[in-house]
């Protein structure tokens, strides 16, 4: 079955600042929506629960603990789609840890896959659930931040400032 023809569930949060929005499956978290509706347009059948119903498998309460600096990584199911190379790319973004940034190309030789970094890029773009997987902290080569689908450059600025790894170098 296609994740958008199943029943998703969802709850809208305001943290730090944010308009959040946290799509599950039973199974587990699908997507998040950081000041945006797009997952409204992926999901056919979905129905508003609150943010402490269990089908969100904690994942507010781990969002409001990221935002108040007490949660460096999230703990909760994912059911995301995607090709093969993208859930290489979306496996490999766990694996940066909390507060360091990796740029595009990094990504692609630690896949092995070197000269992918624009497809990587892609991937990065098109990651479901940003902050559980942290895309915000791949960064250009050129020390850019690059873009950010989660709410745009400066969302990704402002989670990495929180993480403690924003410097003036970068900019």
């Amino acid at each position: 079955m296609k994740q958008s023809d199943q029943k998703i569930f969802y709850t809208p949060l305001k943290i730090g600042g944010y308009s959040i929005t946290v799509f599950a499956s039973t199974k587990g978290i699908c997507h998040l929506d950081l000041n945006s509706k797009s997952g409204s347009k992926l999901f056919q059948k979905k129905s508003k629960l609150p943010p402490n119903d269990k089908i969100f498998f904690g994942l507010p309460e781990q969002l409001k603990k990221y935002f108040d600096s007490e949660l460096k990584a999230f703990k909760v199911p994912l059911d995301i789609q995607g090709t093969t190379f993208q859930l290489q790319v979306w496996n490999e973004l766990m694996n940066i840890p909390f507060g360091e940034v990796v740029t595009y190309k990094d990504i692609a030789l630690r896949i092995k896959n070197e000269k992918s970094f624009r497809a990587v890029g892609n991937a990065v773009g098109a990651n479901p659930v940003p902050i559980v997987i942290p895309c915000h902290r791949v960064i250009k080569t050129s020390g850019a931040l690059g873009g950010f689908s989660g709410g745009g450059p400066k969302v990704k600025e402002k989670l990495l400032e929180l993480e403690g790894c924003v410097s003036l170098e970068l900019f």
